[in-house]
């Protein structure tokens, strides 16, 4: 069992790190892509937008 955990324990402190930053790189980019596209704001919604 020890070997098992010393083999295994280095191994996910090396994995996790790398798992958080591809969920932060994924959350990011899901609510900041181009491709996800805006739909069209309604009329009733832009009449109330002053430029």
């Amino acid at each position: 069992m020890k070997k098992f955990l010393n083999k295994v324990v280095p191994a996910l402190i090396k994995i996790v790190p790398v798992c958080s930053a591809l969920m932060l790189v994924i959350n990011s980019n899901s609510t900041s892509t181009v491709w996800n596209g805006q739909p069209e704001a309604p009329k009733g919604l832009k009449k109330y937008r002053k430029f």
